[in-house]
């Protein structure tokens, strides 16, 4: 209070003293002195100013002056009306309020702001004084010059004065008590005025851009390109590229704020609230970090119902700050196109790891097992799909195996014929014994009798070629190339850093893409007719109808083929066997054998075409031509294949399971729920296809009762996974996993990879000197490869040669200088 009344006196008697006003520049209006200024000029003119107003205005020698590390001397100064833009009269409602108006000075007149000291009411919590000051107010502390530092920044601050200091009552008014306006350092360009960090800042509409833009998988960069261009240029934004990217780390780390792996649990929960059918399932270590999880949604599960017969399953994807092995489940559906039956994220590829996904595959799929599924040669994968999956035929990768030949063969590409027998037994032998023949021909033409690698992959013969699996349907798939580019998709949305969260979200966009495109195609086979190449042929128009525009495409191919391309060179005189060849080259190949049976219409052929892929082999298409047949039989227009067969398989399921055991119990609950899970789907959306199943749904339920007699169904028959009910804090992240084939050495994150090798630190001979103390490495250091010849044993075994003379201490250096070296 003294202070302020000593402030005031002096500043009534600087009034007394020139009572008519001073021709100075502190009365004269500011904008018309310095209009016409540069603001290289307005801050001299500002620093002239204030010289001119601490003269008139010092106060006594006992005031407590603050130091702010600058050269000038402050004193407490009512002003009134004398900044540019800035009315210090005014009193502000909050601490918001003030700041913000104290920035639109400072960007109006080219530097910013930074917030200081502030002051509390006796015994609160209160503030009772707030200082805002220049951005280059005050200096860094000084830090070690000899400290070794990624990025040395420039120094910024120059010790400035700048300073505004509110004041608040008791009631949060905030009234200007203290403000002075000079600097010592030049002032920003009009141009410049975006890059202060004060006056940066990105308003809600353009964070929601942004953050649309980023999500959908378009980078930040570009994303803030186009919010530049829009207005016209950085300058206009408002914010900085920096300012960009610091936003979309902040609402990727928002996501995960109480821990990755409980974020993800989060999201499980939340999703089976809106999808009953959502199933999923963790495994934790006994420290509680998260080993392996596996989720699969509802339309999902109907996918496999449907189309579950074959499965791609591959690991080959590990992109994630965990080192987690992303191992999707795809299948392919009756447009030829990949769906999604499931997604696992793996710590370890092992055979525990690998039984309990495929045993939590199989129990939330309701035990049903695929026929054929594809992996890559993995040999804790193939024991653990023989504990798991018993009924079920797996394959090999072949683009895998025939990756590794040239590197494993050595004649592989020298020699042509043992190349194209190679091949020849992967896929174009149509018999076993066609195969050995060939196998065989193959050994003794590039002397590989005792080769070791090759001997090895014949006894796994049967899981990689196709001579062996004519009996197993496998739609005609050679490898898991189809995961690889589902892969490929998900590195769109993956980085080294991303989160497993970030990993199930993108997943779940891309399983939205791939679902609207299944629905385009179901769509263009709903409005569009499919015009057969040759209009008058009963058997394509029959096909046309049927077959989805994909698989129909395959038809007409082999129909044509068979038709045009083939020929028959004997036939049975009961008609029921048919030799078929090409009509060109016929010495170059063999023929095959089509048998048909015309008292039921079976027709097979060598080829087995139809047992492996759903369709009429050309051969098979020959011989109805030469009989005449105009109409393929109903067992050979597979329902998988169909245009409807989604809708087709739930409404057959009745006439299926009448008389059988697959009508009652678990199998029949759970069809049923799948059921009504589709319709619901299509349903959604459309209020009169919702109350018309409601009311189905009810008059449903009252005639059951009286079928049943008055007896209720349990209605909670939904496969549920199993999960840990605990806090949300119990679980811990996982820890980085080391991917097959690297060394043991310490796991390293993304960014100390990128990061250049530090050249060892040479002593100078004038630390030598100057006796200064050097720490010596410690003795005890396990090196875990170190050679024979640098151990102790070793030394102490050879102390002299073998004629007699002492043995040399090199050893013994080359020791010291090996394990000094690895200990720095």
């Amino acid at each position: 209070m003294k202070l302020d009344q000593r402030c005031d006196e002096t500043e009534e008697k600087t009034s007394t003293s020139n009572p008519t006003g001073s021709t100075g520049l502190l009365n004269l209006p500011l904008n018309e002195v310095v209009g016409s200024f540069s603001p290289e000029k307005k801050c001299v003119l500002r620093f002239s100013q204030n010289i001119e107003i601490e003269e008139r205005m010092k106060c006594s020698e006992e005031m407590n002056i603050e130091d702010r590390g600058n050269e000038f001397q402050k004193s407490e100064v009512n002003f009134t009306g004398i900044a540019e833009g800035f009315n210090i009269s005014v009193a502000y409602k909050d601490e918001k309020e003030a700041y913000e108006a104290f920035c639109t000075y400072a960007h109006n007149n080219g530097f910013s702001v930074r917030k200081d000291h502030h002051s509390f009411w006796p015994n609160s919590r209160k503030i009772k004084s707030k200082d805002f000051v220049c951005s280059k107010a005050g200096f860094k502390k000084q830090t070690d010059l000899n400290s070794q530092k990624k990025c040395r920044r420039s120094e910024t601050r120059t010790g400035c004065p700048c300073l505004i200091r509110f004041a608040v009552d008791e009631d949060g008014n905030w009234t200007v008590k203290k403000f002075i306006e000079s600097h010592n350092h030049d002032l920003a360009r009009l141009e410049d005025l975006h890059l202060l960090r004060s006056c940066r800042n990105i308003d809600d509409e353009r964070a929601s851009v942004l953050k649309s833009m980023t999500e959908a998988g378009i980078r930040t960069v570009d994303a803030f390109s186009y919010l530049a261009d829009e207005v016209g240029g950085v300058e206009n934004l408002g914010f900085l590229k920096m300012d960009a990217y610091n936003f979309i780390q902040k609402e990727k780390r928002s996501k995960i704020e109480f821990g990755d792996t409980n974020a993800l649990i989060q999201l499980f929960k939340d999703r089976q609230v809106d999808d009953s059918m959502f199933a999923w399932d963790v495994q934790f270590d006994e420290f509680d970090s998260l080993l392996n999880f596996f989720w699969v949604d509802g339309m999902s599960r109907i996918d496999y119902d449907c189309f579950g017969d074959v499965v791609i399953f591959d690991t080959s994807y590990r992109l994630n700050k965990y080192n987690l092995v992303c191992a999707p489940f795809v299948g392919v559906n009756n447009h030829w196109q990949n769906i999604l039956l499931g997604v696992a994220f793996l710590s370890e590829e092992t055979i525990e790891s690998f039984t309990w996904l495929f045993t939590t595959f199989l129990r939330i799929m309701g035990d049903k097992h695929p026929l054929t599924i594809f992996t890559d040669q993995d040999q804790a994968m193939s024991r653990a799909i023989e504990v798991a999956l018993p009924h079920t035929r797996h394959r090999l990768c072949q683009w895998h195996i025939a990756k590794k030949v040239p590197s494993k063969v050595a004649c592989f590409n020298s020699n042509n014929k043992v190349r194209g027998l190679f091949y020849k037994c992967m896929s174009k032998c149509d018999s076993e014994v066609e195969f050995e023949r060939s196998w065989n021909e193959m050994i003794l033409e590039g002397n590989l009798q005792t080769h070791e690698w090759l001997g090895d992959l014949y006894k796994i013969r049967s899981k990689w070629s196709t001579a062996f699996n004519k009996e197993y349907f496998s739609m005609g798939i050679l490898s898991t190339q189809r995961s690889e580019c589902t892969n490929n998709v998900c590195h769109g949305i993956s980085k080294p850093t991303s989160s497993i969260t970030e990993c199930f979200l993108g997943l779940e966009k891309i399983i939205t893409n791939w679902r609207r495109n299944e629905q385009d195609e179901d769509h263009k086979c709903r409005q569009s007719e499919i015009v057969p190449v040759i209009r008058s042929s009963s058997i394509l128009k029959q096909a046309a109808r049927f077959y989805s525009r994909k698989l129909y495409s395959f038809f007409e191919e082999e129909f044509l083929h068979g038709v045009g391309g083939m020929s028959i060179d004997f036939v049975s005189n009961d008609s029921s066997k048919f030799l078929v060849n090409y009509t060109e080259n016929k010495d170059q190949s063999n023929p095959w054998v089509v048998h048909f049976d015309s008292t039921d219409c079976t027709i097979q052929c060598t080829c087995k075409k139809f047992e492996t892929m759903g369709l009429l082999c050309c051969h098979s298409m020959r011989v109805l031509r030469q009989l005449d047949i105009v109409k393929i039989p109903e067992k050979y227009l597979m329902l998988r294949w169909s245009a409807k067969a989604r809708k087709s398989f739930y409404s057959g399921y009745v006439g299926l399971g009448k008389g059988t055991d697959c009508g009652s119990g678990f199998i029949f609950r759970n069809h049923i729920s799948r059921f009504a899970y589709q319709i619901s789907t299509r349903a959604q959306g459309n209020e009169l296809a919702e109350q018309y199943m409601l009311g189905a749904m009810k008059d449903m339920a009252e005639n059951i009762d009286l079928l049943v007699e008055g007896k209720m169904t349990n209605s909670n028959f939904i496969c549920k996974s199993k999960s840990r009910a605990a806090p949300v804090s119990a679980f811990k992240d996982p820890q980085k996993r080391r991917p097959k084939g690297i060394s043991n050495a310490r796991l390293k994150g993304y960014w100390e990879k990128k990061k250049q090798k530090k050249r060892p630190s040479i002593i100078s001979k004038n630390t030598l000197e100057k006796g200064i103390d050097i720490p010596s490495p410690s003795p005890e250091v396990y090196i875990p490869s170190m050679p024979e010849c640098f151990t102790e044993d070793f030394i102490n075994r050879r102390k002299t040669r073998e004629d007699g003379s002492p043995y040399t201490p090199y050893t013994r250096m080359m020791m010291d200088s090996f394990t000094s070296e690895l200990e720095f």
